[in-house]
């Protein structure tokens, strides 16, 4: 079986995961000692990173069909 995301895809679910996983750990620090610098930066990074994942996810199968015309996905 072949895959069936294309490496733009990946990535994107590489950067969500990455992204997910800040936004605990800043929800953990919030907890821990309050909202502070650190935190808000972590916050910041776990947002960019979920945008990214978005925007990599969108434009995937259309750089992917650019770059391989005719490959079928089976």
């Amino acid at each position: 079986m072949k895959n069936l995301l294309g490496p733009w895809q990946k990535r994107g679910l590489i950067s969500f995961g990455l992204g997910f996983v800040v936004f605990v750990a800043a929800a953990a620090t919030i907890d821990f000692e309050g909202a502070n610098v650190l935190t808000l930066i972590m916050l910041a990074a776990a947002g960019v990173f979920v945008v990214a994942a978005f925007v990599l996810i969108a434009i995937g199968p259309r750089r992917d069909k650019k770059e391989k015309k005719a490959e079928p996905y089976l």
